[in-house]
């Protein structure tokens, strides 16, 4: 079997030797708690700026709180806000912050966290929530207490898009907890946030509790569990499974998150035979999605998909599936297979498709497994590395809140030259409507319409795996895929 390669065996166990070390001398002490996150690419770790990779995002949210945050189970809750209200409209959102201090001892006013806030916003305007934070019209400081967020239109997500780590608020560098870093020595340390004081005379209570944080690459993230050094394994994606399967991680301890979001090919260069849609929808429907997933032991619950936004977020009474959905697999690889003869027949030899993947065991199998689709049609397919000159790439992303209109923005000529000018003017429509079942509408129409252009391939849910013990202490799957330290060790966000 592909996944038991002696090859994958040795990997981990070259990463382990390197590990092991690492764990001696771990107690099990359940207050204090070594995370890992697997980074694929830089894994350096900071928290400043507006693109962070996953581990610059968790320690982000460990250390600057925003107005609200996300819980273990992805659930909004209270930050730096202790509460709220909403407008009828939508259109303004009223927060009552708490009493209390930024990490140096200073205040923190409603009038320093609107000015941080707005400067935040203005700068998340190049990050992937620059399609969100345009919606805030003004931010406003009412009392000493009191923040007035007013909308352009609605946006019945908005709280999800607050509490994003990217939303954490820094005053010249200092955060507001939920912990606060204790030291950078081999791994980021983070400690409980005590409000600090002004008064040289006051002494903070000792607190034994702590997470470590560091990243790396998979095998090594895999190897320093399995050696004891390690307590959590955060990040994991699809690519990486052959080497959980390798290292024999416990069906209990692998954690997979019912996330929401967008697996699939998405095209960023469309010629020859690639650049008429009738064709691309050759792709959709050559790929076995059932097959390609079970190629992957231990997902079995992993769910393909045959269109762009989930069926929860749909609008009623608009189909966006394909035409070709309820047809069997059969009759799609023969239909599949006479247009491709036809189309030689006229227009000659079809170039490969060049499909961009990461360089990992995982991104193989799934294209030998879409290759070999695609040579059943009477096409192929050559897989290059992400910074080649591709025809398509992978898209595996998570939809940080529950927005039909994130789907759908993926797809926009700012995203990909394979577009619709035609839809992103009415998504700007869309976004401009104040009724909220106007601007559903609208969006179900984008939809339609990039269904009928297939400048994306759906194929599956994104796949986000954690490891953990099953008694591990605040910890707990979830829709978000997002996973806070502070839990971890009983420490309150606020």
């Amino acid at each position: 079997m592909i996944f038991q390669s002696r090859f994958w065996r040795n990997c981990i166990a070259a990463a382990f030797a390197a590990t092991t070390l690492g764990g001696c001398g771990y107690a099990g002490d359940e207050d204090q708690v070594r995370v890992t996150v697997v980074e694929d690419g830089d894994a350096r770790i900071n928290p400043v700026g507006t693109r962070l990779n996953f581990a610059s995002s968790t320690m982000r949210s460990a250390i600057a709180k925003g107005l609200v945050g996300l819980d273990e189970e992805g659930r909004v809750v209270p930050a730096l806000a202790a509460r709220w209200i909403v407008t009828d409209d939508g259109l303004s959102y009223i927060f009552r912050l708490f009493d209390t201090k930024w990490d140096d001892g200073r205040q923190v006013t409603a009038e320093r966290v609107a000015r941080l806030l707005k400067q935040r916003l203005s700068e998340l305007r190049n990050s992937r929530l620059r399609y969100d934070v345009v919606a805030v019209d003004e931010v406003v400081s009412m009392t000493g207490r009191v923040i007035e967020i007013q909308l352009k239109a609605p946006h019945p997500n908005f709280l999800q898009l607050l509490a994003q780590p990217e939303m954490g608020l820094f005053r010249a560098g200092h955060g507001a907890g939920p912990m606060r870093l204790l030291s950078e020595e081999n791994a980021i340390k983070l400690g409980q946030f005590d409000q600090p004081s002004q008064d040289e005379q006051d002494t903070a209570v000792e607190d034994d509790r702590w997470v470590s944080l560091r990243s790396e690459p998979a095998a090594s993230a895999i190897a320093r569990y399995r050696s004891g050094a390690v307590q959590v394994v955060l990040n994991g994606k699809y690519h990486h499974l052959p080497l959980v399967d390798a290292a024999d991680i416990s069906s209990g301890e692998l954690r997979l998150d019912p996330v929401a979001g967008l697996f699939g090919l998405r095209f960023i260069r469309a010629q020859g035979f690639w650049a008429v849609p009738a064709n691309r929808e050759i792709l959709a429907m050559a790929i076995n999605r059932p097959a390609l997933l079970t190629s992957f032991p231990g997902v079995s619950a992993w769910q393909s998909r045959l269109k762009i936004v989930p069926e929860a977020l749909d609008v009623e009474g608009i189909n966006s599936y394909p035409d070709w959905a309820s047809m069997t697999m059969e009759d799609r690889i023969v239909f599949a297979r006479n247009h491709v003869s036809r189309w030689k027949a006229s227009e000659g030899p079809v170039v490969p498709l060049t499909i961009a993947l990461p360089g990992a065991a995982g991104a193989r199998i799934l294209f030998k497994r879409i290759q070999s689709d695609l040579r059943r049609v009477g096409l192929d397919a050559r897989m290059v590395s992400r910074n080649q000159e591709a025809d398509v790439e992978l898209m595996d992303e998570i939809a940080p809140y529950d927005s039909a209109p994130w789907f759908l923005k993926q797809f926009t000529c700012a995203k990909t030259t394979v577009c619709l000018n035609d839809a992103d003017s009415k998504i700007a429509e869309a976004d401009a409507a104040t009724n909220l079942q106007i601007k559903a509408r609208l969006y179900a129409e984008v939809e339609n319409m990039l269904v009928d252009h297939y400048n994306f391939i759906p194929i599956a849910v994104p796949i986000r795996w954690s490891i953990a013990r099953q008694n591990q202490r605040g910890f707990a799957v979830n829709p978000r895929g997002w996973h806070p330290l502070n839990p971890l060790v009983g420490i309150p966000i606020s």
